[in-house]
């Protein structure tokens, strides 16, 4: 398949071929007018309004010699660069239709991998939930402090299970207990399903394409 060049070079050639021969065609009609001008002339005398006359209508065929060719190159000039627009815009508007459908493929594939990641984000909390501690982040996660008591009060299990399961939390750093205050706070930091759907579009736009889409934990 020829390049962008070697096609523009042959249209260059097919151009300049068509304007020589133009060019030649005038050429010729110009020689045929002056030849019956000097047959005219041969073996004759003639006088000055003659010869005044005879220049005038050389000028004339002169003057329209070089507009009939300037018209001619210029109609061939258009008709060619015409030629040349039309499939250089047929061209264009195949490939910008090429690129709307790889978008549109594209943004399926990406709604697609959101989508399995949400799902699987959601199989994740509804699996880790039966975890104790998990369990109980949950109820951390809702009030974003609570005291020992109030979970234990809301999660239905024992005081002492309780610093237990939180022990766990602060080791995973999922919570922080404010030792300070009394009594003491167990502060929420963040938890394993917490993906926004933001976050989810991030990932999808760093990962590469060889890259496994993985449920991510924060």
């Amino acid at each position: 398949m020829a390049g962008p060049d070697e096609a523009a070079a042959r249209t260059t050639l097919r151009i300049a071929g068509v304007f020589q021969e133009i060019r030649d065609s005038w050429v010729r009609r110009l020689d045929s007018y002056f030849n019956q001008i000097e047959s005219l002339t041969e073996g004759d005398w003639i006088d000055s309004e003659d010869l005044i006359g005879i220049i005038r209508e050389s000028r004339m065929a002169s003057r329209e010699a070089m507009d009939g060719l300037g018209n001619d190159l210029s109609s061939e000039l258009v008709h060619s660069s015409h030629g040349i627009v039309t499939r250089y815009e047929a061209e264009r508007q195949s490939l910008q239709e090429e690129i709307d459908d790889l978008r549109k493929s594209l943004a399926r594939a990406l709604s697609g991998d959101a989508n399995t990641i949400r799902r699987e984000n959601e199989a994740l909390t509804a699996a880790i939930n039966l975890i104790p501690e998990y369990n109980l982040l949950e109820f951390i996660q809702k009030k974003r402090q609570s005291t020992y008591d109030e979970l234990a009060a809301e999660s239905g299990i024992s005081k002492g299970q309780v610093r237990k399961l939180v022990k766990l939390l602060v080791s995973r750093g999922y919570v922080q207990v404010d030792k300070k205050s009394r009594p003491h706070l167990v502060i929420h930091m963040f938890t394993p399903w917490s993906v926004s759907e933001d976050e989810v579009q991030c990932t999808l736009e760093v990962s590469t394409p060889n890259s496994s889409f993985q449920t991510r934990f924060l």
